[in-house]
């Protein structure tokens, strides 16, 4: 795409009435927005699509700044969508800047953010205008291949973490304090520093309970890495995966990043180490998460401690599992199922239609 020097010809007219960035063909809704014929449905007025985080995080958006293009946001006049679809809020500083910036921009009564996040506490506290969806599996999972059936998987469990963070370490603290670290296939690609919270989930944490060295890599250098790269080939080593999320100790958040959505679509049977509601996600949309082999009440407890005691439990439950073959066996055509749907795009569609509805029925866009 051509450089161009004011960000209003940044902007062009996609589709009918939707504008959206030179680089958004890529990484944000733009792409997408053809095929919800519902969401599109509901919108008469000129819409600008601002992908929120992409231009915080990917340098393919740094010649403006996310300031000059709510700026411009605020300036179009138009209904904006602030496109937070490869997010979620990870914290209460993660949505008072998102709210900041509505504010100081005078966008609140003429916007609506998209984002992964089902919790809607803060966004209702503060009446930012909201639609969660699955976007995450849009955008990193239901274009995949469908992989291949791997019936003899060599390790027990897959953890892998690439950022330090306190139920991460947690979570390989307690797979070495049992001895299962000797049948999973774990990753921890940082430092362990973050220790000061560790213990509102391991009550009685002490750093000097760390027995393991970290960094510790399987596949990639400390200093690059893809998270797409090899992905099939570590998931086909492992029956379970244990997914440590990217958040843990944020009561106001509700997700399902494509971690999770990963390990059902590797054909794992998945235990979450996330915050509450995470694999209730995954079941809403239509996902098999196997509840008759593992008890996954641990995704409705609100302690943390408690929530990663019943954790461990599981995870006790799924180590007894010793005939790995038996299990995957078990599991095939359920596998396939998921996978099948994990990829069908006419589903997903009519899942993110479905979450639009509700507001766009409340909330007649006319600008």
């Amino acid at each position: 795409m051509p450089v161009q020097s004011n960000i209003q010809d940044y902007y062009y007219k996609k589709w009918d009435n939707f504008y959206c960035c030179y680089q958004s063909d890529y990484h944000n809704l733009g792409a997408a927005w053809p095929a919800f014929g519902g969401i599109q449905s509901y919108i008469t007025t000129d819409t600008l699509v601002v992908p929120y985080d992409a231009i915080k995080f990917k340098p393919e958006y740094n010649q403006f700044t996310l300031h000059q293009h709510l700026e411009y946001a605020e300036r179009s006049k138009m209904f904006v969508i602030i496109d937070k679809t490869v997010e979620h809020i990870h914290s209460e500083v993660d949505f008072a800047e998102l709210y900041s910036n509505l504010k100081t921009y005078n966008l609140l009564d003429r916007c609506v953010v998209f984002d992964n996040t089902k919790d809607e506490t803060l966004f209702n506290k503060h009446n930012v205008p909201h639609i969660y969806g699955p976007y995450y599996v849009w955008f990193y999972i239901f274009f995949k291949r469908i992989p291949n059936f791997y019936p003899t998987p060599e390790y027990q469990f897959l953890c892998l973490n690439n950022f330090d963070k306190p139920h991460r370490l947690a979570t390989v603290l307690m797979l070495h304090q049992k001895n299962f670290a000797k049948r999973t296939l774990w990753s921890y690609r940082a430092d362990a520093i973050d220790h000061n919270k560790v213990n509102q989930i391991i009550a009685d944490y002490n750093p000097k309970m760390i027995n393991f060295d970290v960094p510790h890599l399987i596949d990639q250098q400390y200093e690059k890495f893809d998270q797409e790269k090899n992905i099939e080939h570590l998931y086909s080593k492992a029956m379970c995966t244990i997914v440590t999320e990217t958040d843990y100790l944020f009561e106001h958040t509700q997700f399902a990043t494509e971690k999770s959505w990963n390990s059902i679509f590797y054909g794992t049977i998945p235990i979450v180490v996330s915050c509450p509601g995470t694999v209730d996600i995954m079941r809403e949309h239509g996902v098999d998460v196997y509840d008759d082999l593992v008890d996954h009440s641990y995704d409705e407890i609100k302690n943390n401690t408690d929530r990663f005691n019943k954790i461990t439990q599981v995870i006790d439950q799924c180590a007894s599992w010793r005939d790995y073959r038996q299990m995957m066996s078990l599991t095939a055509t359920r596998q396939l199922r998921n996978q099948m749907l994990l990829t069908h795009d006419a589903h997903w569609i009519k899942e993110i239609d479905h979450c639009a509805e509700k507001f766009f029925k409340a909330n007649k866009i006319s600008i």
